[in-house]
């Protein structure tokens, strides 16, 4: 473990450890991701078999990927457009739904630093999963709202830039109102995250005090710088997987399935990065209360309800066990005599 307070760079560094000793869950996370896409674009495949088969365009898009035929594709009227989008979505809220239910045990094991067996990676994962579901909708309000001011500047703001003759400066505008969106997203990102991890290690069960009482130390944490760091680098990953993704030949079907999946990981681990940076800072501030779950009291469970108890120090009960010594004005008179 490091120190509470450490440089931007060393809590990267830090952090990135962790996630280096716990990628078990990257790869999990991962595999759960190619898996949801894959069922996503079930329906979509078979929409596409029966449109291609009949189309000579169809060997642009078999043996590799046009993009201008995938865009004449799109205009087809055998194929409905409510087909595409919502395939994505689908394979989206389905990694979202995943994510949120092992959101527990993956805290659990980055605040403990240790490989959690099947048992306690799973009472985890059930003891904290509603609440973890309110956090999520709490945090889907706050970005809501920092989006909508955002979506409310936006006026103002175009309105200024055309005050200018200049095209360049009047969309500079703009720009800086959506940077200062992604900024304070960003915030609202780690606020919640270091929420969500003070909630696992002190076993909190109010939602709404716990989130009110992390405000201030998230602010003042320091992790912010760690989280753009983090977030920067997992930009141009991606918009450098692009790149590289647009220049390879139309039937380099393998190289850029590759490389796609490769850009995805780059972003799974960007977000678990930020979780071992919120979940290693939480674990090292002196407050956290250390407490345990009864694996066997999940079997029976059907809400959030989980036996926990706390655990005592094994100092402070030496302490509580050692007979009290005798006051300083005690005379040595009044001592029993040792045999």
């Amino acid at each position: 473990m490091t120190p509470n307070h450490t440089t931007p760079g060393a809590g990267l560094r830090s952090s990135a450890a962790l996630l280096w000793r716990r990628q078990r869950l990257l790869w999990w996370l991962f595999a759960l991701n190619l898996a949801a896409a894959w069922l996503a674009s079930v329906p979509l495949r078979s929409v596409l078999h029966a449109v291609l088969d009949q189309s000579l365009e169809s060997q642009r898009l078999v043996e590799g990927f046009d993009l201008a035929t995938y865009f004449l594709l799109r205009q087809q009227p055998d194929l409905p457009g409510s087909m595409l989008f919502p395939a994505s979505a689908v394979a989206a809220g389905l990694f979202l739904l995943v994510t949120v239910i092992l959101s527990g045990g993956v805290i659990r094991e980055l605040l403990e630093d240790r490989k959690l067996d099947g048992q306690e990676f799973a009472a985890s994962c059930v003891a904290f999963f509603w609440r973890i579901v309110r956090l999520t909708l709490y945090s889907a309000v706050a970005l809501g709202i920092v989006f909508g001011i955002s979506a409310a500047a936006a006026i103002p703001a175009g309105k200024l830039g055309d005050h200018f003759t200049d095209g360049r400066i009047g969309d500079l505008a703009p720009m800086m109102l959506r940077l200062l969106m992604l900024l304070a997203a960003l915030f609202v990102r780690q606020w919640f995250d270091v929420a969500q991890a003070r909630l696992v290690h002190n076993n909190e069960r109010k939602i709404l005090r716990e989130l009110w009482r992390t405000f201030r130390p998230a602010l003042r944490s320091g992790l912010y710088w760690q989280y753009l760091g983090i977030g920067v680098l997992a930009a141009a990953s991606f918009a450098a997987g692009l790149w590289i993704w647009a220049m390879l030949p139309h039937a380099s079907m393998l190289a850029a399935f590759v490389v796609l999946e490769l850009v995805t990981l780059a972003q799974v681990a960007a977000r678990l990065w930020m979780k071992a940076a919120s979940a290693q800072w939480v674990a090292l501030q002196p407050e956290a209360v250390a407490w345990k779950i009864d694996v066997s009291d999940t079997e029976e469970m059907g809400t959030e309800e989980v036996n926990t108890e706390e655990t005592i120090p094994e100092e402070t009960a030496r302490k509580t066990e050692e007979p009290s010594l005798p006051q300083s004005g005690t005379r040595e008179a009044d001592l029993p005599a040792s045999e």
